[in-house]
């Protein structure tokens, strides 16, 4: 029985996108009974001033975390701001974050395969392949591929180093494989699709008046909502247009609204507290738990990134029954069709107003907009599980 650490940074204290990309992936993989999963998540220890500047919550330091029955054993850093300025401004290799990999990348000793994800698990995988010689094989979810290497030479060359390394890169999207030529042609690559946890699925009706009750919704509203970072690459600032014109074109009660947080979250409130009373909400971040119920309870999604690699939202609001507009970039048109993308997300006047068109039209036409079935954690964890054997 094949051996198999998993290694990533992220926080399992704040589940978003990445996270929960990465624990359906162990959960399916680990559930086929084929192989041992250890799954190691690295994460930063901020102080009060490098949260500030990151826009982190402070968390409990703990050695380990358990979410349905998977265990993460936590690789804690002290972030510096003596790296954040060497990585950034000098574009050299961080001290103290070189010196951390030293010591944590003793954990990958004695695994038959090391499975990454993203920038960090890949820079620790490669490290293990050069020490213990490990094969292993490393998952790019979308910025780590087309934002991130393109800020920084030093994070390119690295980023170029890990893929050509690896016994194979996964992408969650053509989209996002075929962005990666331009770091490398030549490394061993593949697609690996994405899907919708089990718990998103359409509720019976009964159930679905209950939770539109318990949030306050009136019987003929419909709901039209934004969830995801309110960062510059989800193309926030493009939500006001839409929405105020979707209000100006539907001819009937509509609620909106805003789930999750970001550094532009306060651009974004700004923008809808121009007009008095904009039936406009704002959640926040949400529980894990809680988001099924509330996904059953939106009629259109809207999702006008200016990149994506596959987005597990677009997943979970199909699986919910809901229709899903969304920008033509990135895996977002393998996901939710083509037909129910728009484009031009840059140009933000013209691409609100087509937006907003397409969320009217299904608002007053709902249509059936089936998940694809290669959208599915059962087939890309037998896919992947192939080719790690």
């Amino acid at each position: 029985m094949l051996r198999i650490a998993v290694i990533f940074e992220s926080s399992p204290f704040d589940r978003k996108g990445l996270f929960n990309a990465v624990h359906n992936r162990v959960k399916h993989l680990a559930a086929s009974g084929k192989c041992e999963v250890d799954v190691f998540c690295v994460h930063s220890r901020d102080n009060a001033l490098t949260r500030r500047l990151r826009h982190t919550p402070e968390v409990e330091v703990t050695d380990e975390v358990v979410i349905d029955d998977i265990r993460y054993s936590l690789m804690w850093y002290r972030f510096s701001i003596f790296d954040h300025l060497t990585v950034n401004k000098l574009h050299l290799r961080p001290f103290f974050f070189s010196w951390f990999m030293d010591r944590a990348v003793r954990v990958l000793e004695g695994y038959d395969r090391i499975v990454a994800h993203s920038f960090t698990g890949g820079l620790l995988a490669k490290a293990a392949f050069k020490r213990y010689g490990v094969p292993y094989f490393v998952t790019w979810h979308g910025s780590d591929v087309h934002t991130h290497p393109w800020r920084n030479p030093l994070i390119l060359k690295e980023t170029r180093a890990v893929m050509e390394g690896a016994s194979c890169n996964f992408f969650v999207s053509k989209a996002l494989m075929t962005a990666s030529d331009r770091i490398t042609a030549s490394a061993k690559k593949d697609v690996l699709y994405n899907g919708a946890s089990e718990q998103f699925v359409r509720l019976p009706d009964a159930e679905r008046t209950a939770l539109r009750e318990k949030y306050g919704l009136q019987t003929e509203e419909k709901v039209v909502a934004f969830v995801g970072n309110l960062v510059a690459v989800k193309n926030v600032s493009t939500l006001y247009g839409i929405f105020s014109r979707v209000r100006e074109q539907y001819d009937g009660p509509l609620r909106f609204w805003i789930i999750g947080d970001g550094k532009l979250r306060k651009n974004v409130e700004s923008d809808f507290a121009a007009e008095v009373a904009f039936p406009v909400k704002f959640w926040g971040n949400v529980p894990s738990e809680e988001m099924p119920g509330i996904m059953n309870c939106i009629d259109v999604l809207v999702l006008p990134s200016l990149n994506e690699g596959l987005p597990l939202v677009c997943a979970e609001a199909l699986a919910c029954g809901a229709n899903v507009v969304g920008s033509n970039v990135g895996g977002i048109p393998e996901i939710i069709g083509k037909a129910y993308t728009i484009p031009h997300p840059d140009l933000e006047d013209t691409f609100a107003a087509w937006m907003a068109t397409k969320v009217t039209d299904l608002l007053q036409i709902p249509e059936h907009q089936p998940l694809p079935d290669y959208i599915s954690w059962t087939a890309t964890s037998q896919k992947e599980y192939d080719c790690l054997k």
